[in-house]
């Protein structure tokens, strides 16, 4: 994957299994990363395809999405006023163990192309506490 993305600061990196003696490891984010500057919750996701679809847009938290297993189309679309690419979108077909950064101020969202699919998703805030959250449709361009 390139090193650099059409939206400021979005980060992606494949995640590598770790094969011992009877157990499959994925390591998947470390404190070293430096990629979330607090913590807010954590969740695993289990979906399927046709699922239904929206873009979720976080006023103050960033989010660390990690793809376990499936085969998902991430969206992102940038909606930070200030930011260096404003408005630019990227979508990511991924079918391999990936992490994905998704800054505040970014609609994101994703879709099962084959399923099921596995999530681990990290926040650095709590859902439901900010009143700046709020989501779009998957068809509407932001």
């Amino acid at each position: 994957m390139p090193e650099t993305y059409p939206i400021h600061d979005l980060y992606i990196k494949n995640i590598q299994p770790i094969e011992e003696t009877g157990i499959i490891r994925w390591p998947t984010l470390r404190d070293s990363d430096h990629i979330l500057r607090r913590f807010g919750f954590a969740e695993v996701v289990r979906t399927y395809p046709k699922s239904a679809v929206k873009l979720m847009v976080r006023e103050v938290a960033d989010e660390v999405w990690a793809l376990c297993e499936g085969k998902v189309e991430f969206h992102w679309h940038d909606l930070r006023q200030n930011s260096p690419t404003f408005d630019n979108q990227y979508r990511l077909i991924c079918d391999r163990p990936t992490l994905l950064l998704v800054p505040f101020g970014v609609a994101f969202g994703y879709r099962v192309l084959e399923g099921p699919a596995t999530l681990l998703r990290l926040a650095t805030h709590d859902e439901g506490i900010h009143k700046g959250d709020y989501q779009i449709p998957w068809e509407v361009e932001a």
